[in-house]
């Protein structure tokens, strides 16, 4: 059997798993066994680690200044500019334990679209339980062969845009979420299945939102992220074609609004990265870690 053939059955897998998930939570929805109703999740987006150590601004609480039902679903939404900064664990042989970051926070919020740096989301249908949501995103390249002396030689990869479906499934106090995305800017050709489950807590005035979930790529994803190519091989670094990945994922937002339209937020994240990762001679780590603080202006 091939390598492209399993990743293929592989990813068939995730999704009926995905889906096997969502039909169950919905089951329990519709025979009313989740007594409390559930609270909307401010959190949402999906995992697009290990790649640029940056957190997934849509997974960052909105504290919008209206919340009037009549408003346009479309257009009658908030703009949010803000910025962040925080740092993550590198995985690569580059000679740095972590990298530091400061990212720009860009983005329009209505009740079905997302416009933003982070994440393009048009809600196509919605009801008070489920949505299906058709997404895009960038995948920033994941290192550079200047990074570092032992990435030297190797090959700089490009910048690659996804895009895909998410449906999106409340049940209890929580939501889960299966999302899919493939490469169509034929970058890496690979694809990404990501099933999480994420919920929302009020303490006080600060609003907590946890998950975790498993995401699986493929092996075009993984050999764009760890890969050594046959051009790329030198006497301490041998070729590697990595197989399919399957990484579990934690996640936490924390948000606290300072005034009206003025919102203080925390995000940390946690990847255990499998021997897909790990054996690749240039990633010299089995997990990623990340954080970030910042402030953003909603108008």
């Amino acid at each position: 059997m091939s390598f492209k053939y399993t990743s293929k059955v592989l990813a068939f897998g995730a999704i009926i798993l995905g889906a096997s998930i969502c039909t169950f939570a919905i089951l329990l929805t519709l025979a009313g066994l989740a007594s409390a109703a559930p609270a909307k999740l401010e959190a949402g987006g999906i995992a697009q680690q290990p790649n640029l150590p940056v957190p997934d601004v849509s997974q960052i609480p909105n504290n919008q200044g209206s919340s009037d039902e009549n408003r346009d679903p479309w257009l009658g939404g908030d703009f949010e500019l803000g910025i962040l900064g925080g740092g993550a664990t590198s995985i690569y042989r580059d000679g740095k334990n972590a990298r530091a970051f400061v990212l720009p926070v860009i983005s329009y919020d209505a009740e079905r679209l997302h416009i933003g740096l982070d994440e393009l989301r048009v809600t196509a249908w919605k009801n008070d339980k489920f949505s299906i949501s058709a997404i895009g995103s960038l995948r920033t390249k994941p290192f550079e062969a200047g990074d570092g002396p032992y990435l030297a030689g190797m090959k700089d990869r490009d910048t690659a845009f996804e895009a895909g479906l998410s449906f999106t499934a409340m049940t209890g106090p929580g939501e889960i979420q299966v999302s899919s995305l493939f490469d169509v800017s034929s970058v890496h050709h690979g694809q990404q299945v990501d099933v999480s489950y994420q919920q929302s807590t009020e303490i006080g005035a600060v609003n907590v939102a946890w998950g975790g979930g498993l995401t699986w790529q493929s092996e075009d994803l993984t050999d764009y992220m760890v890969g050594v190519r046959r051009n790329e091989v030198r006497s301490d670094r041998k070729f590697y074609a990595p197989d399919t990945a399957f990484i579990p994922h934690l996640d936490v937002v924390v948000s606290y609004p300072l005034y009206e339209r003025v919102t203080l937020v925390g995000n940390a994240g946690v990847q255990y990265l499998p021997a897909a990762y790990h054996d690749s001679p240039i990633v010299d780590k089995d997990y990623l870690v990340s954080f970030a603080l910042g402030a953003l202006y909603s108008f």
